[in-house]
């Protein structure tokens, strides 16, 4: 994909973890994250830093483009530095998410849903399941709800829901609670990751994860390493090695 990229006269800069690699060495320039050896076949530290790695670059073009005054770049360079602390707070509910993967371990299939900056982290999170715990998962955008994936509601159907922030997204947040009421009407149950002290969601949730306020770029940040826990103790659960998933490799080295 490089390469074609490259042939087609693209300028390809990419962000990566390990020096040396092949795509740093077909790129014209790289943003290496520093995040250490990635020792898990299914990647969550990577996936972290990858994304760090992307809002600070983006931070840096709105610094030289100036579409972000120099207050705006310092508060959300603030927001991201305060992150780590963040996520000990979260990583601090691994007995909560591990109950709760116990009680879902028979789990057939189990669903994603967000939007906005919440999608790519329902596709995460549906892909953790996947390689680590064996289970269908798909990821949706919760706008295309009512196009298709709602059909796969069923009673008792686990869905996983990525909750914008009432404070900082409220129009984002009504449609999502919206879409809850909309599966749980068909008998789903819903696990939403939703901000601490989100007392909008408490009614409409059968279970919920919170995460510590952040501003809403930084949410996915938070958002993902719960899923990334519940799929590592959902394996657990079933007995499954995480460390070595079955059919996956630390390196692919053909198409």
């Amino acid at each position: 994909a490089v390469r074609y990229a490259r042939e087609a006269g693209a300028r390809v800069l990419s962000i990566c973890n390990t020096q040396g690699a092949t795509i740093p060495r077909e790129s014209e320039a790289v943003v290496y994250t520093h995040a250490g050896p990635e020792v898990a076949v299914a990647s969550t530290k990577a996936f972290v830093a990858q994304v760090a790695a992307l809002y600070l670059f983006g931070l840096h073009l709105a610094r030289i483009r100036g579409t972000l005054s120099a207050d705006e770049i310092v508060a959300n360079t603030e927001e991201l530095l305060a992150v780590p602390e963040k996520l000990a707070t979260v990583v601090e509910q691994g007995e909560k998410i591990s109950q709760l993967a116990k009680w879902m371990a028979d789990t057939r299939a189990v669903l994603f849903l967000g939007r906005n900056v919440g999608f790519p982290v329902a596709l995460e999170g549906a892909l953790k399941l996947k390689e680590l715990a064996y289970i269908h998962a798909e990821g949706f955008a919760a706008g295309e709800l009512k196009h298709g994936p709602i059909a796969l509601i069923e009673p008792g159907q686990p869905v996983f829901v990525i909750v914008p922030s009432p404070v900082h997204q409220l129009a984002l947040h009504k449609k999502v609670i919206s879409n809850i009421e909309e599966i749980r009407a068909r008998g789903a149950r819903v696990i939403a990751i939703a901000e601490q002290g989100d007392a909008f969601v408490l009614p409409h949730a059968d279970e919920v994860i919170p995460i510590p306020l952040a501003a809403p770029l930084f949410e996915p940040l938070l958002a993902v390493t719960p899923l990334q826990i519940f799929a590592m103790e959902l394996a657990a659960a079933k007995g499954l090695d995480v460390d070595q998933p079955r059919n996956l490799a630390k390196s692919v080295t053909v198409e």
